[in-house]
């Protein structure tokens, strides 16, 4: 049976029919809503084997930094930001926000915690390195104020919206910033574009009915990694969808069903343009190939480093790149099981054993960053 969410999605949206594609395993489909393709992942047509996906099928390269170690640049992560020439570190805790460059030099703490003027009073829901003009945006979980940076750490300006901002995402493009957040029945936009030169509101998109929340405990969920798409998982519906920024509308774009009573909690996220992934929480890692539309259970290993397991949740998927932010002892105790496994290669345990000459206790975490590819080229699976 269907979810209420579910049901609420093809009632309100499906005026089209399925196109269903040959091509593909069957678990994966397509229903025109409105003129826009949405693609539908069936949960139960999927097969059970698992696949073993090693990390260079995604990434186009490895490398792995040292966050440069002193008083000041020591980072208990939440969410890292890297871009070509920096490292950003959202922190837990109600930390500030560090900014390093990509060798792991330490350049500064960005913002503070405070009432003032630049100054973040609650935990960060969002960051965006502008590195072409050299800013920073930061958005808190609640407040009707995004905070503006240069890269050295300055506070520059508040972009100030017309209500508060409950868990916002952002989305940065052509000089225009919007943001999406979780609306109360009083606030009257899901959706603000601004100018982000000026601070002019441009445009707002009134609440959908579906999307309005009714306390904290929902999230918001963005990837920014499909170039030009911003992409967001509301936890309150069943639909990955898009905001097309030109014309200030919300599309939905993918869905998973499921025959269950009980609905599984689950997140989709974007990886490029070819392929989501959906994390069924008690279940695994579900990979959705759009473009060859097929899907399979994965378990992704890190085979520039010796087949380790490599994380690939939404918190090491952002913004083009799979990072992992890890302190060093666990990175040492990750490489030592990985050693005492019996499908370590000879060839594995020389990557390892050198990659461990490299670490030492006590320092500051260390940061895998590897590009994600843009396309899916062949089939995975």
């Amino acid at each position: 049976m269907k979810s209420k969410s579910q049901f609420l999605f093809f009632t309100a949206f499906v005026f089209g029919a399925y196109c269903c594609s040959p091509k593909g395993d069957g678990s994966v489909s397509e229903v025109i809503v409105n003129g826009d393709k949405v693609y539908v992942f069936s949960l139960n047509d999927l097969k059970s084997d698992t696949t073993i996906l090693p990390l260079s099928s995604l990434v186009e390269d490895c490398a792995l930094v040292q966050l440069e170690s002193n008083e000041d640049a020591y980072v208990n992560p939440w969410f890292t930001t890297v871009t070509d020439k920096y490292i950003g570190v959202r922190q837990r805790s109600n930390k500030p926000y560090m900014l390093f460059d990509r060798s792991g030099k330490f350049l500064c703490k960005v913002g503070s915690i405070g009432g003032g003027p630049g100054e973040y009073t609650i935990s960060l829901y969002d960051d965006i390195i502008d590195e072409k003009n050299e800013l920073v945006y930061l958005a808190s979980m609640n407040s009707d104020k995004i905070l503006v940076y240069n890269t050295s750490g300055q506070f520059l300006k508040d972009i100030v919206a017309p209500h508060r901002l409950q868990k916002p995402k952002m989305f940065l493009s052509n000089d225009v910033l919007t943001i999406v957040h979780m609306p109360f029945s009083n606030d009257r936009a899901v959706a603000i574009q601004f100018d982000v030169n000026t601070g002019e509101v441009l445009k707002e998109l009134a609440s959908p009915p579906h999307l309005i929340v009714q306390s904290f405990d929902g999230e918001l969920f963005n990837t920014r990694n499909a170039p030009g798409i911003f992409d967001f998982l509301h936890t309150g519906s069943d639909t990955l969808y898009y905001f097309d920024v030109k014309n200030n509308k919300i599309l939905p774009a993918f869905m998973m069903t499921f025959d269950s009573s009980e609905k599984p909690y689950k997140q989709y996220y974007q990886l490029n343009k070819d392929m989501l992934l959906t994390f069924v929480f008690g279940k695994g890692l579900v990979a959705i190939d759009l473009k060859n539309k097929t899907s399979s259970w994965i378990n992704v290993v890190n085979d520039y480093y010796g087949n380790m397991p490599a994380p690939t949740y939404i918190v090491q998927l952002r913004d083009g790149y799979w990072v992992h932010n890890i302190q060093t002892e666990q990175l040492i105790e990750d490489i030592e099981n990985r050693l005492a496994k019996r499908d370590c290669t000879e060839s594995d345990k020389q990557i390892l054993n050198k990659t461990l000459s490299t670490l030492e206790e006590g320092v500051n975490n260390v940061v895998f960053i590897g590009k994600l590819k843009s396309e899916v080229k062949t089939k995975l699976w």
